[in-house]
């Protein structure tokens, strides 16, 4: 009789492993036993402190969270919400990404007096006429003087709203966008363990990774953690961090990386108190600086502020004094966390019957802010892979691996292109990353933008940014030229969009007054 694989061991206590833990036991309902390999809390130094460090102690969730995640597990919104001190995150919103200058948070003017300011909202383009997104037709009528507006201001209801810091839901709960959410690092992992051991009954091993135990085929069998624990298992899954110490450590798996690609190597974080007035913006700040980038997440009484930046340019300490300034802390006196982002990927993401998620499979610069989301879809393949057979993996693992590269190629894609289309080359970091070659698939992507031909697929989530990034005249397809009717339906939709910005102004809460019924005060 065939036998399924009985014993997995999650190796690493992080925001990941936890994730993985419970979506794993909520997945497979209860045919196997789930064991995560953890060191103690409150020792410095650990994946999980090294976890919150590299985001500043606030991370952002993607929008399926709570669908993907948390409705499996039977979990209601507003009780890990309470539980996490979570936000809301309806868009990112980039400051200062088409004009030179020192780093502020305020926008500088265009040239033809509009902000340098933009928002992308986490819904995306996902309105379509005649296969045409929405900003194709704003494009269009941009180009035929019938709007001045932005293309974010245009299509979206989003922007005037995050302007006037509008909660998505109303007072009674419905919800009136899409959005994702800012969650506490330390309170979210702390919520998902009491959750997975709790509820689901996985347990728990106390140790950091020491050894690895490896059978003749070279499959590990056991884990041995610094405190002399012996774990087995039958599949070992990696949620060590950036350390990736299972994989990269234990097995000796090679890491690959893109020199060529992307510079940005270091952040350094801190925290700031809330704004005196209470205000809680619904919506992740990504501010461009002379030698980097900056975001900014807000939370219920305090907000976590990161700085990326590359050390072939900037000094650590030059760094950490740049963001206390910014975030108006005296220098000297800033608690500062700094971190290594050691770009690039492991070759292979699933090594005989081990498999890295999150950190420990790939680093690409967090300009989406959302590792959890890369978690999440790795888990759902993961489950999709594993075999019906334990100790049968070769096949799912190539599947698996090249699907893994593919997503890493389309984030790391993603963030390339935020400096081959944007105009910045005020200062010797904006220069660098302007003469990198960009890979094949964004030299792809630059001709089809500009030659008018519409993204579709995974393509269409880097519309916004690109038509925003770009100073010149907006781009339209030449085909829309004879959709007289589906013009007359976009612009019906614009209609549309404007009533709602208007109507949702006027009855939308503040977010920060949502929030503070959500969480008692």
């Amino acid at each position: 009789m065939e036998r399924r694989i009985a014993d997995i061991v999650v190796v690493g206590g992080t925001t990941a492993g936890w994730i993985s833990a419970a979506y794993l036991a909520s997945a497979l309902r209860g045919t196997a036993r789930i064991t995560v390999v953890e060191a103690p809390t409150r020792e410095r130094g650990t994946d999980a402190e090294a976890d919150a460090a590299a985001t500043g102690g606030v991370q952002a969730l993607p929008v399926e969270m709570q669908s993907d995640f948390f409705d499996p597990l039977g979990i209601q919104e507003s009780v890990w919400m309470r539980a996490c001190r979570a936000s809301f995150r309806v868009a990112a919103r980039y400051t200062n990404w088409r004009t030179g200058g020192p780093a502020q948070w305020a926008a500088r003017d265009l040239p033809h007096g509009d902000p340098d300011r933009f928002y992308d909202p986490v819904g995306g383009s996902r309105t379509a006429i005649s296969a045409f997104a929405l900003p194709y037709y704003w494009a269009w009528r941009r180009n035929a003087g019938e709007t001045i507006e932005s293309l974010d201001r245009t299509c979206f209801r989003e922007p005037p709203l995050l302007d006037a810091l509008k909660s998505p839901r109303w007072l009674d709960d419905r919800a009136a966008l899409s959005y994702g959410w800012h969650v506490d690092t330390e309170l979210f992992t702390a919520y998902l363990r009491r959750v997975a051991t709790g509820r689901w009954g996985v347990g728990t091993a106390r140790g950091s990774l020491g050894r690895a135990e490896r059978d003749a085929r070279g499959h590990v069998v056991a884990v041995v953690t610094t405190e002399g624990s012996r774990v087995a298992g039958e599949f070992f899954l990696d949620c060590t961090g950036t350390r990736a110490a299972l994989l990269a450590g234990a097995l000796g798996e090679a890491r690959t990386d893109d020199p060529d690609r992307l510079s940005c190597d270091r952040t350094v974080t801190l925290t700031t108190p809330a704004d005196p007035d209470g205000s809680i913006a619904p919506y992740t700040d990504l501010l461009a600086a002379p030698d980097g980038w900056l975001w900014r997440m807000h939370l219920p009484g305090r907000t976590g502020v990161g700085h990326v930046y590359a050390a072939e340019f900037t000094r650590p300490e030059d760094a950490a004094r740049e963001l206390a300034v910014l975030c108006g802390q005296d220098p000297a006196e800033a608690d500062v966390r700094h971190c290594t982002l050691p770009q690039g990927r492991l070759r292979r993401v699933w090594v005989k019957n081990c498999v890295a998620l999150g950190s420990s499979a790939s680093v690409v610069e967090p300009l989406d802010t959302s590792r959890t989301g890369d978690v999440l879809h790795a888990l759902r393949r993961l489950v999709r892979h594993l075999p019906p057979v334990a100790g049968e993996y070769e096949a799912a693992a190539n599947r698996y691996n090249r699907e893994a590269e593919c997503r890493y190629q389309a984030d790391r894609d993603f963030a390339q292109l935020h400096y081959a289309f944007g105009p910045r080359r005020d200062s010797p970091f904006w220069c660098a990353q302007s003469a990198r070659p960009p890979s094949a698939a964004v030299r792809d992507l630059d001709a089809a933008y500009r030659s008018g031909l519409p993204l579709t697929g995974g393509d269409l989530r880097h519309l916004t940014v690109l038509a925003s990034l770009d100073t010149g005249p907006p781009i339209a397809p030449p085909a829309l030229a004879r959709l007289d009717r589906e013009r007359r339906e976009a612009a019906e939709h614009f209609e549309w969009i404007t009533r709602q910005q208007r109507i949702l102004g006027e009855t939308l809460p503040s977010a920060s007054e949502y929030l503070r019924r959500l969480h008692g005060g």
